[in-house]
């Protein structure tokens, strides 16, 4: 039998190291930014659901690296996005496929 296709939709928190953070929709350029000061993720109004994860899994590796004290020690925004990325393009896809596997058993 099918599996029947359940939607998503976003917490209004998360925590992340024990910090919790809101999350709040928002008309914006970007897909997502973080405000670690303000414990507070903005998430692009209007995207798709699976946008919408991805653009939280995102952030949320910002704020991982805002909780370790890396993002302090780093020469600038663009090293942080890059490292970010990585996590985006090369790992978050293989985590994607293998969870879709495990929930079918297969």
């Amino acid at each position: 039998m099918p599996r029947k296709k359940t939607s998503y939709s976003l917490p209004s928190t998360i925590t992340v190291g024990g910090m919790q953070f809101k999350i709040v929709l928002k008309d914006m350029e970007d897909f997502g930014e973080m405000d670690f000061d303000k414990k507070v993720i903005y998430i692009r109004k209007g995207l798709t659901q699976e946008e919408e994860l991805d653009t939280l899994i995102h952030e949320v590796h910002h704020v991982a690296l805002g909780i370790s004290g890396l993002s302090n020690i780093m020469d600038d925004e663009n090293t942080e996005e890059a490292l970010v990325r990585i996590v985006d393009y090369l790992v978050m896809p293989i985590v994607k496929q293998e969870y879709k596997r495990f929930i079918q058993g297969k």
